[in-house]
């Protein structure tokens, strides 16, 4: 493989993100591998022939249950089988769940903070090992904006994308020194996609797949840590995180 070649990896290949992020990316050359991983044949197969249809990439998949952190070596095991080297990893995959059935329900809590944060987490550390390995690599993992500040309508789930900020935002740290190993945490808003569709999406802070994508994209090119996608979210939760805690009380958010 070329020096300037790329190998991708895409944990969760089936979400509205991550295929337009691989459609966006299907015209740069320098991704010679493409490795998709995801649990719904049928959808990854479909996603799979998409990109071959439109990259000159070698285009593979994965069947995987991302969302088990008892399966993480395992599958880093089939990944490394199939790509030389991982130079870059978006993480994709995750859950929204519905609040009022975690509330009575401890299994679905636990399968929320599997699925979101400890198999994510379990990832990222495996990244982290062999990107120091290979003196280079560039993981992205989805977080959120609910993660900023606990709220009464999604608490649990913001808890899991609030704790996936601190593990990149750590390694971010750890590899400080490093300048070929990054790791950034995109921070969307709302997205107009299959998880979100009940919520009948609409207005200006609602920004598309594809949008979602050219931000991941920049990101990736300025090997940003953080990134609110789009940027207004910042200004908001900047706000939302200033309010004191009587006034905080008073909203319904």
């Amino acid at each position: 493989m070329s020096s300037n070649s790329k190998t991708l990896l895409v944990l969760g290949a089936t979400s509205a993100v991550a295929h337009a992020y691989l459609r966006l990316i299907c015209a740069q050359p320098e991704y010679t591998q493409i490795l998709l991983l995801g649990r719904n044949p049928e959808k990854l197969e479909r996603v799979r022939q998409d990109i071959d249809a439109r990259s000159s990439a070698d285009v593979k998949l994965i069947l995987a249950d991302l969302g088990r952190p008892d399966q993480v070596h395992a599958t880093l095991g089939k990944v490394k089988n199939e790509l030389d080297g991982i130079n870059e990893c978006l993480i994709a995959y995750g859950m929204l769940g519905d609040l009022e059935t975690l509330q009575v329900n401890p299994t679905t809590i636990q399968n929320l903070l599997e699925t979101n944060f400890v198999s994510v987490a379990l990832w990222l550390e495996a990244l982290a090992t062999e990107f120091e390995s290979q003196k280079r690599g560039h993981a992205v993992v989805i977080g959120s904006v609910a993660g900023d500040r606990g709220r009464q309508s999604n608490y649990l789930y913001g808890a899991t994308k609030c704790g996936l900020e601190r593990v990149s935002e750590g390694l971010s740290h750890r590899f400080a020194s490093q300048r070929n190993i990054h790791f950034t945490c995109i921070k969307p808003g709302f997205i107009e996609s299959p998880m979100t569709a009940h919520l009948e999406p609409s207005g200006p802070l609602w920004a598309s797949p594809e949008k979602i994508a050219r931000i991941i994209r920049r990101a990736v090119k300025t090997k940003r840590v953080r990134v609110y996608a789009p940027w207004v979210w910042r200004y908001i939760l900047l706000v939302i995180r200033a309010l004191p805690v009587p006034i905080f009380h008073r909203t319904n958010i």
